[in-house]
């Protein structure tokens, strides 16, 4: 049956459906020879890359120790330049140095052959003064040994007299130590009674001060207490109204005995400093009670002492405010220490801001 154009197509559709037909046909058709062709191609393609790679990186290696080579024999190049630069410039440099030092040497020689002959007449000189010094020894041991003969008979002479003035001297010395002895005597006589009118004087002297300084303190006493005096007596202008009184007054003492009353239910002993009874002024308006210092020249004893009774008032329940009035402070401190105490003033003629805020208060009940 002879096989037609239809026959073949239907042949390569099949194959091209069955791709596993299209080796087994492909195994029919060629040679083993064809049929290895593919992979000999392949390898020799595989095998001609790698050469061309291999070939490649060798060409890259080679190239660029080419320019490391070119780069060493250009650094060997330069630097040879920069050695012969040097080298010359070393060269002319020591050229230069020989010929100072040879110039140096031939002055150094000049100069030495010169003070050779200047050394020479020196010593010609010096010989000459050595001659004439020698006849002028001479002459001078002459005139010594005379001299020194002249000198012995003088020392003999006064070795003499200085024996004869020895003998002078320790009589002279044994009157002097009598002399003094009696002088010393004397003396301790009249140290003796100075120091008696020495201590008769210190005496005096201390009773003279003890003398002045009571006079003083009376007359600061006096002034102070016409002070206080004349504060309590001044008092209801000084408060703006108000009653009170001064220490020891009855009605002050009675009005303080009410008050400290709960103290003494308690047995509680009262320090002198902290008492109340012993404030100079106490002064009420309403339920507010002043307790007052008054001095002259305000101290910080005076600053404490009004604080501390007006505390001891407050222990009771009374409204007490601590005061002081005086003249003037005895130091800056002193009124930086009221501020810190909380105690009012009226000193200077200056008042703190209580002081004039007690002023304003309207007279009521009594406290």
């Amino acid at each position: 049956m002879a096989f037609t154009i239809r026959d073949f197509e239907e042949l390569v559709r099949i194959i091209e459906e069955h791709p596993e037909w299209r080796a087994r046909m492909r195994q029919l058709l060629l040679t083993q020879d064809l049929l290895e062709l593919p992979e000999i191609v392949r390898r020799l393609a595989e095998a001609q890359e790698r050469a061309y790679g291999e070939f490649a990186e060798h060409r890259r290696l080679t190239d660029q120790r080419f320019a490391e080579l070119i780069a060493i024999v250009q650094r060997l190049s330069e630097e040879f330049y920069e050695y012969r630069r040097l080298t010359d410039q070393r060269f002319a440099e020591l050229t230069a140095t020989v010929q100072r030092l040879s110039e140096e040497f031939y002055e150094y020689r000049r100069l030495t052959d010169q003070r050779f002959a200047e050394l020479t007449a020196t010593v010609q000189r010096l010989s000459e003064d050595l001659a004439q010094l020698r006849e002028e020894f001479y002459e001078y041991r002459r005139l010594t040994d005379q001299r020194f003969a002249e000198l012995a008979a003088t020392v003999q002479r006064l070795s003499e007299d200085l024996a004869q003035l020895r003998e002078e001297f320790y009589e002279y010395r044994r009157l002097t130590d009598q002399r003094f002895a009696e002088l010393a005597a004397a003396q301790q006589r009249t140290e003796e009674q100075v120091a008696q009118l020495a201590a008769i004087m210190r005496e005096v002297v201390q009773r003279l001060e003890r003398l002045e300084t009571w006079q003083r303190g009376e007359a600061g006493r006096r002034d102070g207490e016409r002070y206080e005096q004349e504060i309590v007596a001044r008092a209801p202008a000084l408060f703006y109204g108000g009653t009170g009184g001064g220490r020891g007054e009855p009605h002050i003492r009675e009005r303080l005995g009410k008050w400290l009353l709960p103290l003494y239910r308690r047995g509680v002993e009262i320090d002198k400093h902290d008492d109340p009874l012993l404030a100079d002024l106490i002064w009420w308006k309403g339920d507010r009670v002043m307790v007052t210092e008054v001095s002259l020249t305000v101290d910080a004893q005076d600053v404490r002492r009004a604080a501390a009774r007006a505390r001891t008032l407050r222990q009771v329940g009374i409204e007490a405010i601590p005061t002081v009035i005086g003249e003037k402070w005895a130091t800056p401190d002193t009124q930086a220490l009221a501020q810190q105490e909380g105690v009012e003033w009226m000193v200077s003629g200056g008042l703190s801001q209580g002081f004039l805020e007690f002023r304003k208060i309207d007279e009521g009940s009594e406290a």
